[in-house]
């Protein structure tokens, strides 16, 4: 009986911490900037761009890719719009 209450006295903590540990990624919002290619320019130039010193590039274009459905070359071509991710902090 004992195990029993533990094990759901467990669960109980762990689904209360569960909103908290998710609301985290909401700290940093993210809102998209819609850019266009110039000639040369390639997804990891465009993800440097926009990083912050907290990001990891690969995320970045990882994101540009996601969201504007990019292969896995991640080609752009000169005057296609892309939307970019802009992080800003709440004030």
């Amino acid at each position: 009986m004992r195990k029993t209450i533990l094990v759901l006295s467990l669960v109980l903590v762990i689904l209360a911490i569960t909103p908290f540990a998710i609301s985290r990624a909401f700290v940093e919002p993210t809102t998209y900037e819609t850019i266009y290619v110039k000639p040369g320019d390639t997804v990891w130039q465009i993800a440097a761009k926009y990083m912050t010193d907290k990001d990891d590039v690969r995320e970045i274009v990882f994101e540009i890719r996601r969201i504007n459905k990019l292969d896995n070359d991640a080609k752009v071509y000169p005057g296609q719009a892309l939307k970019v991710p802009v992080k800003y902090t709440a004030s």
